[in-house]
């Protein structure tokens, strides 16, 4: 089958949604905060836009690999499925993590010579990253997670398993696969409407929260000839809705699965490319932070935990701990997470990735069927 067209509306808005994570965890720890960032609760509920990936990742999932196929799928497909997606996310977060090793350890042998306690070596500590390693960090253990972006990783991974065998049920009952999973995507969220009201969900039932997205957006998919009728107005006034819709959610105490269905109409309205909001997503560094939205998304917080431990040491005292400093300190983030992650995609993510397909699959992948569907 050949490869789909790459859509170029979700490439941008995955760039886009890795942008806005990173600067809700930019919003952790004391120090000033602007104006802007003290008037709404907007970057802190930026977490968010890990549910917007979800609903990406099911449409671009099932959209690369024909999830609407009437005959099913082969064991063998099943294995290249998942060769391809570990080959995919995998290589990234390890050497994420390793990094984050080699940082942690430099910081104990300093704290060491220093006599000041380390707590990254605890019990715990070492649990979560041998979950984090087998990619079982969105189950468990609750505290002491390294990498905490990581966790949408093992959860995506349970969401690629039932991918597969939603499928084949498909392929043989569509209504009734269907509406279970409309059935099962309603449920949570409703859940969440009658509990917490939040989705800052990482552990426990995070993997929950991934999989009722991650079906939104296949059935999305499965409907997208219905929304690709629509005329190119009717997707411009969706999209502009869809936008106004989270930007007003998030900027008030809404309850977080109130954001959903506009999520869900954004992802909808863009998939055709067709509207006023592509062609502003169409720009070429959108489409470059697209390309690098998974190294973003995966490195920034590894990035932030360095970083951290030497602007306190240096340019913090020389800057005070007010606007200038806030300016520079976001500055000094969002360049370092661009260029680190500029480099670990052209040298670490996309050669393995290559590497591994080759090894595996016994091809080079195609490059929407390399694009992430997940950050």
């Amino acid at each position: 089958m050949p490869a789909p067209r790459q859509i170029h509306s979700h490439a941008a808005l995955r760039g886009i949604a890795a942008l806005l994570v990173v600067a809700y965890h930019l919003q952790f720890g004391g120090g000033y905060r602007f104006s802007l960032e003290r008037a709404t609760p907007a970057l802190t509920r930026s977490y968010l836009f890990v549910d917007l990936f979800f609903i990406l990742s099911g449409f671009i999932i099932s959209f690369v690999n024909d999830a609407g196929r009437s005959n099913g799928v082969s064991l063998g497909e099943m294995r290249s499925f998942m060769r391809a997606r570990v080959a995919r996310l995998y290589p990234l977060h390890l050497f994420c993590l390793a990094y984050l090793v080699l940082f942690r350890l430099l910081i104990t042998v300093l704290q060491h010579a220093r006599d000041e306690p380390v707590d990254f070596w605890q019990t715990h500590s070492l649990q979560s990253l041998a979950s984090g390693l087998v990619l079982l960090n969105a189950w468990f253990p609750k505290d002491g997670q390294w990498n905490i972006p990581a966790w949408s990783i093992s959860a995506e991974f349970f969401a690629y398993a039932l991918f597969l065998i939603i499928v084949a049920f498909h392929a043989r009952m569509r209504v009734i696969s269907e509406l279970a999973m409309a059935s099962l995507s309603v449920a949570f969220f409703g859940y969440i409407l009658m509990t917490s009201g939040s989705l800052d969900i990482v552990v426990g039932l995070a993997p929950a929260r991934c999989v009722a997205g991650f079906f939104l957006g296949m059935l999305l998919y499965f409907h997208r000839d219905a929304v690709a009728r629509l005329p190119a107005i009717a997707m411009s006034i969706l999209q502009i809705g869809s936008v106004t819709a989270i930007l007003l959610i998030l900027a008030t105490p809404t309850a977080d699965p109130w954001i959903i269905p506009a999520f869900f109409v954004l992802v909808a309205s863009t998939w055709t490319d067709q509207g006023l909001l592509p062609k502003l997503l169409r720009q070429r560094p959108l489409l470059w932070l697209g390309d690098i939205s998974y190294s973003i998304y995966l490195s920034h917080v590894c990035l932030i935990e360095i970083l951290i431990f030497l602007w306190s040491r240096s340019a913090q005292h020389l800057l005070g701990d007010g606007a200038l400093n806030r300016c520079a300190w976001i500055a000094l983030v969002y360049a370092a997470t661009l260029g680190v992650s500029h480099l670990t995609f052209r040298f670490v993510e996309r050669p393995m990735r290559q590497w591994l397909a080759v090894r595996w699959l016994g091809r080079k992948v195609d490059p929407i069927r390399q694009s992430a569907a997940a950050p």
